[in-house]
């Protein structure tokens, strides 16, 4: 079975606003909704795939989630993803409906977008209830491919030491902090990272992977594939 861990969703409108954004910096995009992703990743033989999103401003999530929902009801091949943002105000109410909901399969967090740090104690009980549930986070928590103030390992390894028992996912390989969050998959079994946007061919920025081979084939049980279709360049 082959499994794409990172694949965006949004709503139509959303998805146009997002891919203006990325053409703007000179970033093309494949111009795909649901179903013309769902066709592309069942033609290069994917038969699962997470749904990605990520609400940028308070008031966003609930109507997002609700969305994302609706794609994994119509869409067998997607696991979508909910997100939160710290200053809604039904942030923990919109937690429990996400988790018992059977159409939504994690959190993804985007602090890079959403700039918002991922140990604010208002994300306490999201972190708590996941635990409970066993339920998966996906993170851009590295610096690549610019940085902010909510990004880098060290707000990682904050989270980490608080709760040691989240089954996360770091997106890009942390890049460009490859080491740092390979060395933290010896001390975190429920650590992953996903392969999204390494080793592309693209002016626009490094893609290289610059880590340790040798960490690399020792965790790589917990190296997934990650597409960033079809926000990839």
């Amino acid at each position: 079975m082959v499994v794409d861990l990172h694949v965006h969703l949004f709503p139509p409108r959303m998805f146009e606003a997002v891919w203006s954004k990325f053409e703007g910096w000179s970033w093309p995009v494949h111009r795909e909704q649901a179903a013309d992703i769902d066709r592309t990743l069942a033609e290069h033989g994917v038969d699962l795939a997470t749904g990605l999103s990520y609400p940028h401003k308070p008031g966003v999530a609930a109507p997002l989630n609700r969305f994302m929902e609706e794609v994994g009801r119509d869409f067998p091949r997607f696991r979508p993803f909910a997100s939160v943002h710290v200053d809604d105000e039904d942030l923990d109410a919109e937690v429990d409906r996400v988790i018992a909901s059977p159409h939504l399969h994690g959190f993804k967090f985007q602090p890079l977008v959403q700039v918002f740090d991922i140990n604010d104690p208002r994300l306490d009980r999201l972190y708590e209830r996941c635990l409970e549930a066993d339920l998966p986070l996906l993170m851009h928590v590295g610096t690549a491919p610019i940085a902010n103030a909510f990004v880098g390992v060290r707000h990682f390894r904050k989270l980490i030491s608080r709760f040691p028992g989240l089954r996360v996912c770091v997106a890009h390989m942390g890049g460009y902090e490859f080491d740092e969050f390979l060395r933290l998959l010896d001390d975190h079994p429920k650590l992953y990272l996903d392969t999204t946007m390494i080793n592309v061919v693209t002016d626009l920025f490094d893609t290289t992977f610059r880590g340790s081979p040798e960490r690399l084939a020792k965790h790589a049980d917990r190296i997934c594939f990650g597409s960033d279709w079809p926000n990839v360049p």
